[in-house]
């Protein structure tokens, strides 16, 4: 007898996939009836590679920790099982007569493989099951735990629902503002318009002056309370997509709060001290400077709802710090006799720079773009740019940046070159790719402007997309770089540690967490001709452009918050303790829940890192 879908289809697990996709996990599952208390399974038992589905009844989960969970019908049980291949670590049994699905685990693969939807879904619990699983390790206590009311602009500036787009842009001139509210006749807010929405209306919508900003201009207005606290402000602008909220106790509106709003408020001790690194006189101060940086952290960190804002924050001031450090060595230069560059150049930045994601203890990575315009550089300025280099190096060095281990630096000819000589190296080894490319390409193709004539390095960025069109080969050799570093998960449910002297006992953190992340969203993004180079925006791109699902970019971007996330309070902590801070954690000292949230980060980054190896790597071709 056939089952009836409906159980399936309208449970919130389930309501997205076609029917034809849920009608192909009943034809390939097999029915089990459980009686009240019966168990589906026990921890410890053997994993039985497949997956369950609760169909009907009730089921009682209870953990290691000693957590109780019950599911309803449409519930999938088993998932990280699946994921894992590992034994089961929870008792389940049934709360009442229960029907299980049991889904094979080569059928459910080869569903994943062909039901986009199905894949996508999974994708979906992955991300719920780790936003659920990730909570804060310490509370928001920084300057977003601020409520609305503090932030937002009073009174807001309003218009009746009839206001033509003539009328309303005369008034957001004369009082200089950048948005409107519009009321209806009670009073009550009804349309929002923002400079942004009246331009759409006139020249793209082709509104007329005359039209209502009702019919042609306005949002739908998103409200909170005056109390709620910012970063919880800045989650609704982002999962509603608004620009600007209006803050309202019951129905009398208060004031209006708009994303600059919550920017200016979110600027703390990295803004002060970006302008004391502007006035620094000599790489002594920002020497100390540079020793504020641990605290310019922890303030980001208490005051961001996500750790890659806060580390934004802190890639800001390492960039401006370097970025002044490369203007006292052009001066230092100058003062010494040698003259002012005799050409124009930029100082590229890569690696972690090049994407904005510096933790607390980088080292170097940077190099040189000359221009080569007609006669240049000849080989006077090829020596003046050889002497800058050594001493922009050294400079960075003391100021506490340790010389990069690879030489990836411009004291190296490799990574100093004109724009032509640059072009020439990346047709060389998009021609003849190897493993050893593949791991200086991992490096250097995350770069960026930090000083000079960013025309240069984004003449470079074009040429490497337009190349990698051409040549695509060394994408291939660049996953199976990443593919050395696996995500530390294994067999059990174990987190696994490193055998290495020194790090035994240890999760690296960056080799084996945030770098196949970083790795997987470069290759896929070069694939794709995408620019960017911060590995959330990458994601973005990578969505837009149809290349990765919704649902797996956020699974993806939740692992990584969560990953780096640890990482700096990891960091913090040893900096706090006069440690040199380290990306190697010891699982025995995180908490159950810490430790089941980093578990399930590191099954998402292996989902990623899988796409990729499908796509790219050369053992799939």
């Amino acid at each position: 007898m056939a089952l009836d879908p409906a159980p399936l289809t309208t449970s919130h697990t389930f309501a997205a996939l076609a029917p034809e996709t849920v009608q192909a996990l009943l034809e390939c599952a097999e029915v089990v009836h459980l009686a009240d208390g019966e168990a589906l399974f026990r921890s410890g038992d053997g994993y039985r590679h497949a997956m369950f589905i609760l169909y009907e009844g009730r089921l009682r989960m209870e953990r290691a920790d000693g957590r109780i969970l019950r599911q309803g019908p449409g519930s999938i049980v088993g998932l990280s099982n699946y994921l894992d291949q590992a034994p089961y670590t929870a008792t389940v049994t049934a709360e009442g007569p229960a029907t299980v699905l049991v889904v094979p685990e080569d059928a459910l693969r080869a569903l994943e493989a062909r039901r986009r939807d199905l894949y996508d879904t999974l994708n979906r619990i992955i991300s719920e099951r780790l936003a659920s699983r990730a909570r804060l390790r310490h509370p928001i206590t920084g300057r977003l735990a601020q409520p609305v009311a503090q932030a937002m602009k009073s009174p807001v500036v309003t218009c009746d629902a009839g206001t033509t787009l003539r009328a309303a842009l005369a008034l957001m001139l004369e009082r200089r503002i950048g948005s409107l509210a519009a009321l209806d006749p009670s009073g009550l807010p009804v349309g929002l318009l923002t400079c942004a929405g009246l331009a759409r209306a006139v020249i793209l919508d082709g509104g007329s002056p005359d039209d209502s900003i009702m019919t042609a201009a306005c949002e739908e207005p998103v409200q909170v309370p005056p109390d709620l606290p910012l970063w919880q402000a800045e989650e609704v602008m982002q999962r509603e997509g608004a620009k600007y909220l209006l803050v309202a106790e019951g129905e009398r509106l208060l004031g209006i709060l708009s994303q600059s709003d919550v920017l200016r408020t979110a600027l703390g001790r990295h803004t002060l001290l970006t302008g004391a690194i502007r006035d620094a006189a000599a790489v002594e101060d920002l020497a100390r400077l540079r020793r504020e940086l641990p605290e310019v952290a922890r303030e980001a960190w208490e005051s961001h709802r996500r750790a890659s804002a806060a580390v934004r924050d802190l890639s800001e001031v390492h960039l401006a710090l370097q970025r002044r450090c490369v203007e006292l060595t052009v001066a230092a230069m100058e003062r010494d006799g040698h003259g002012p560059p005799p050409c124009g150049f930029a100082v590229l930045v890569m690696g972690s720079g090049g994407r904005r994601e510096m933790l607390l203890g980088p080292d170097q990575d940077n190099g040189l773009i000359l221009d080569d315009g007609p006669g240049r550089p000849d080989a006077a300025a090829t020596g003046w740019f050889e002497r800058f280099a050594g001493r922009l190096n050294d400079h960075l060095a003391a100021l506490g940046y340790p010389l990069c281990p690879g030489g990836i630096m411009a004291r190296n000819p490799l990574f100093r070159k004109t724009l032509a000589q640059w072009r020439a190296q990346v047709d060389h080894l998009l021609r003849h790719p190897t493993d050893k490319a593949a791991r200086w390409s991992n490096i250097v193709f995350d770069f960026a402007t930090l000083y000079g004539d960013d025309r240069l390095v984004q003449a470079l960025r074009r040429h490497l997309l337009d190349a990698l069109r051409e040549r695509p080969a060394l994408l291939e050799y660049m996953a199976e770089h990443d593919a050395e570093g696996r995500p530390a998960i294994g067999p059990f449910n174990v987190l696994l540690t490193s055998r290495e002297p020194g790090r035994r006992g240890r999760v690296d953190l960056k080799r084996n967490g945030l770098r196949i992340v970083c790795d997987a969203a470069r290759i896929l993004a070069l694939s794709a001709g995408i620019g960017a180079t911060h590995t959330g925006d990458r994601l973005d791109a990578l969505v837009r452009h149809g290349l990765v699902s919704a649902h797996l970019a956020s699974s993806v971007r939740t692992a990584y918050e969560e990953l780096l996330d640890l990482l700096l309070s990891h960091q913090l902590e040893q900096v706090r303790q006069g440690a040199a801070p380290d990306s190697l954690v010891d699982p025995d000292r995180l908490s159950p829940e810490v430790k089941s949230t980093l578990r399930m980060a590191m099954r998402a980054a292996r989902r990623f890192q899988d796409l990729l190896q499908g796509r790219f790597g050369r053992s799939a071709f």
